[in-house]
């Protein structure tokens, strides 16, 4: 390992969350520390830069998603004014790099298990690579239920060797608190730079942020709460959704097409998958059956909720086809679809032409995005979690769907029908 002196991971040590001073000087030079086609964007988008902003303590969340990229959550965040790539790992630690407000690049860890981090506290903490070891100062800040800490005015040769590092130790006090994978961690770090690019050309027109994806927006009510879909997975009232539909959440309610609303209880979640499984005293008219491999080109269809202030209330039944069987970045959990979906589709059903359950709907591609680094306007790229790994999280969770899934074919109208019945808008607050 090269100690490089221990260098330093901020551009200047400071006494509170630094400012940049210049952060197209500070980050023009990542260019060549990556060599990666997806980060050529990053030189029109220093050209908007200004100033840093300083980190938005508490607020740190992906509330526009952009999408998923090799497992990172890849979108924009209100609170702290750019676009930001998260990653949670199996000891519920979660890394987040990203951009501030005028395009101050941050990293910052967060972990439920940090209890005894203190908020605006200074803490020197140790990042080791393969090849490096960087010493940074680090603030503590608080995420609710989870402790975390943070950094920003990232050097260009940090975030290239994050970029390329297989894996991270993170060091505090000389005790490991973190040794993470970053496997997909080049994607996400070229994601985020075509988020930022979008958001500051817009900005720059009048606009506010990027295009939000289905995931991790749905759709914002009166009084601060928003909805999604669910569909029921049980007999006994299980519902599964999308976690980021139940994220920040303190009342759920479930109601299906044509029935009273009920409360619902998230019983359980996986934040990598973005799934949730909620219990409620609702009893389902129909619990589909699911079918774990989809077919490139096969019809599909969608069943849901989206923009329900101005759509039908009833639902809105969409058709395609399976476009693609992974996701962004080769993302094999998911799969591509050409139905159309909008803000509230989250965590709803897709539907193969028997009736039977294929994948959990999650994203929608951000044309914006898209259209400022290509030139082009992505049309119906959207994507659902696979079948199989929604099983696997339901039988983690104690849940076997009773019904088995079906090959007698039905046409789209009675498939649309058929989702009524066991698909439920979800609204919280």
């Amino acid at each position: 390992m090269v100690h490089r002196n221990a260098v330093s991971v901020a551009a200047s040590p400071a006494t509170r969350p630094p400012r940049s001073r210049r952060p197209g000087a500070t980050l023009g030079a990542t260019l060549r520390a990556t060599g990666t086609a997806a980060l050529l964007a990053l030189g029109a988008l220093l050209t908007l830069a200004g100033t840093a902003p300083a980190a938005a303590e508490g607020g740190l969340a992906i509330e526009k998603l952009f999408g998923t990229v090799r497992g990172w959550q890849v979108g924009f965040s209100s609170s702290v004014g750019g676009c930001v790539a998260a990653a949670t790992y199996r000891d519920e630690t979660t890394v987040w790099i990203g951009f501030g407000d005028e395009s101050s690049p941050y990293i910052a860890f967060t972990n439920p298990k940090w209890r005894s981090i203190q908020v605006k506290s200074g803490y020197d903490l140790r990042i080791e690579t393969r090849r490096t070891i960087w010493n940074g100062r680090f603030y503590g800040f608080d995420r609710g239920t989870e402790k975390g800490i943070f950094t920003t005015d990232l050097k260009a040769e940090f975030l290239g060797e994050f970029a390329d590092s297989a894996g991270i130790k993170v060091v505090l006090n000389r005790a490991v608190i973190a040794q993470l994978s970053l496997d997909g961690s080049r994607a996400a770090l070229g994601a985020i730079i075509t988020c930022q690019k979008s958001f500051l050309e817009a900005a720059a027109k009048g606009g506010t942020t990027p295009e939000r994806s289905d995931r991790g927006r749905e759709e914002a009510e009166d009084g601060g709460s928003k909805s999604g879909t669910g569909f029921f997975v049980s007999k006994d009232g299980h519902v599964l959704t999308n976690q980021h539909v139940v994220e920040g959440c303190r009342r759920v309610k479930i109601a299906a097409v044509g029935q009273k609303s009920a409360g619902a209880d998230i019983v359980a979640r996986d934040k990598i998958n973005d799934l949730a499984l909620l219990k409620t005293t609702a009893v389902p008219i129909v619990v589909p059956g699911f079918r774990a491999q989809p077919r490139l080109g096969e019809p599909v269809s969608v069943f849901g909720f989206p923009l329900s202030e101005i759509l039908s209330s009833s639902g809105n039944f969409t058709i395609g086809s399976v476009t693609a069987l992974a996701g962004l970045g080769d993302d094999t959990r998911m799969v591509q679809i050409s139905a159309p979906v909008q803000p509230g589709n989250s965590g709803g059903p897709l539907i193969d032409k028997y009736g039977n359950v294929i994948g959990v709907i999650v994203s929608k591609l951000n044309a914006l995005g898209v259209a400022a680094a290509t030139r082009d306007i992505a049309q119906n790229v959207n994507f659902a979690i696979k079948a199989a790994i929604a099983l696997n999280f339901l039988a983690a969770n104690g849940v076997v769907p009773a019904e088995a899934s079906t090959t007698r074919e039905i046409p789209p109208e009675a498939a649309a029908e058929l989702a009524k019945t066991f698909t439920v808008r979800i609204t919280c607050d």
